[in-house]
């Protein structure tokens, strides 16, 4: 009974931390529970480490093993108070796990716990659940996980894992540090194509942008720096500046045909930014220009008034990141932008209910399918549904693929034709 007891007052706990690892996976728990079709999770017992090796800093060496599928999946990771990993995904990630664990392995290879196995013969570092299957038992272990991890926390007073937050005490030495980073090493790149009538994929443009990720590994490890939007909005200021330093840097014929840029709206009003139209010229007509829909909708006025200057001087303008909640207050077509990007995920996509279909083409039609952009396309599935609305363009990690694929066959048709 007593145990019962210190059971509920822990789980009042974890209630009672809303933004809590705990508590977010017992809220991702819930939803999974309605939609498990499609999903696997891995539990991660860091817990069992020798505690030497139960470090915040090796703990966040091993989550960013699985960076890759958070980050191109949509999947969900919980770092609990305990040390233990939690991860839900795609089925069809399997292999990319496995990858991810690997890596944890060779981490903690010197860990006694690491090739350990219980009585049935499975590893003790990991526990794999397929939800279809085996929800039941992946529910009772992320309970007991999260008792365990919250348990930890009320016991030390501290969560072993907290990062210290974004705060206006830290960000002038953030700023700086912003200010002297070379933005080349962590630029990234990521291809939209167009699919035409007869299935063959054309290139539309190449986004560029910096890794969240990897920029904090690289200025800020301990700090969270999304714990604060406006403060981080800031930050991201700082980080244009950085980008288009980079790209006025080199030739625009060093440049993809089109490109795209994902840039604060008040950046446009910035000498950086002068100086970057300065650079592309009578080019700009190469450029797409993405904005939030935050920064967008916190000042629409603004928006709209940036948007005619970009028109005039011949670029195009993306919204990102659009959802079906924006009709309950704003027409999005009266944007006016060139393209909106709709992600590819748990609304839009074979795990999402008839009503989130049903909001996602309602967007869709609002706006237009020939202005539609999907990203986040991890599968042929993404590009089948959207096609099948009309849509045409898509972004993501299997078009990368494709492009891959595009860029393979055409060296191979122009060494043919060489000989």
């Amino acid at each position: 009974m007593a145990q019962t007891e210190n059971d509920a007052l822990v789980m009042k706990a974890i209630r009672a931390d809303i933004n809590g690892p705990e508590n977010k996976l017992l809220e991702n728990l819930q939803y999974l529970e309605k939609n498990p079709q499609g999903q696997c999770a891995v539990h991660v017992h860091l817990s069992r480490l020798q505690k030497a090796n139960r470090r915040p800093d090796y703990i966040r060496i091993a989550e960013r093993a699985f960076d890759p599928i958070s980050v191109n999946h949509g999947a969900e990771l919980f770092i609990l108070g305990n040390f233990d990993i939690v991860l839900t995904c795609p089925s069809t990630k399997v292999g990319e796990i496995d990858k991810a664990l690997d890596t944890v392995r060779m981490l903690f290879k010197a860990d006694p716990l690491i090739g350990q196995r219980d009585i049935a013969g499975e590893e003790m570092l990991s526990s794999w659940f397929d939800l279809e299957e085996d929800f039941s038992f992946f529910k009772e272990a992320v309970v007991t996980a999260a008792l365990s991890g919250m348990a930890l926390k009320m016991k030390t007073g501290t969560s072993v894992m907290e990062d210290e937050k974004l705060t206006p005490k830290n960000l002038d030495q953030l700023a700086r540090s912003f200010k002297q980073l070379d933005a080349r090493p962590l630029m990234r790149h990521q291809s939209a194509v167009q699919v035409g009538t007869n299935g063959q994929g054309q290139l539309l443009f190449r986004e560029y942008f910096v890794s969240i990720n990897d920029l904090r590994k690289a200025v800020a490890p301990d700090i969270d720096l999304l714990a604060d939007r406006w403060l981080f909005q800031y930050l991201t200021m700082i980080l244009d500046q950085r980008v288009l330093l980079m790209l006025r840097s080199q030739s625009m014929d060093d440049l993809p045909k089109v490109i795209s840029l994902n840039l604060n709206l008040q950046t446009i009003h910035t000498k950086d930014f002068q100086m970057f139209d300065q650079f592309v010229g009578d080019q700009a007509h190469r450029v797409i220009l993405e904005f939030q829909p935050l920064d967008v909708f916190s000042d629409i006025f603004v928006y709209e008034e940036i948007r005619d200057l970009l028109h005039a001087r011949g670029y195009q303008v993306l919204i990102d990141a659009i959802q079906p909640l924006v009709l309950d207050y704003y027409d999005p077509s009266r944007l006016q932008a060139d393209f909106y990007k709709i992600a590819w995920g748990d609304r839009l996509g074979a795990s999402a209910t008839q009503s989130g279909q049903a909001e996602m083409r309602e967007l869709i039609q609002s706006i237009g399918s020939q202005k539609i952009i999907i990203s986040h396309v991890d599968g042929e599935e993404a590009v089948r549904f959207g096609l099948q609305l009309g849509v045409q363009r898509f972004q993501g990690f299997f078009v990368d693929k494709l492009v891959e694929a595009m860029t393979q066959k055409a060296a191979a048709k122009a060494r043919r034709e060489a000989n």
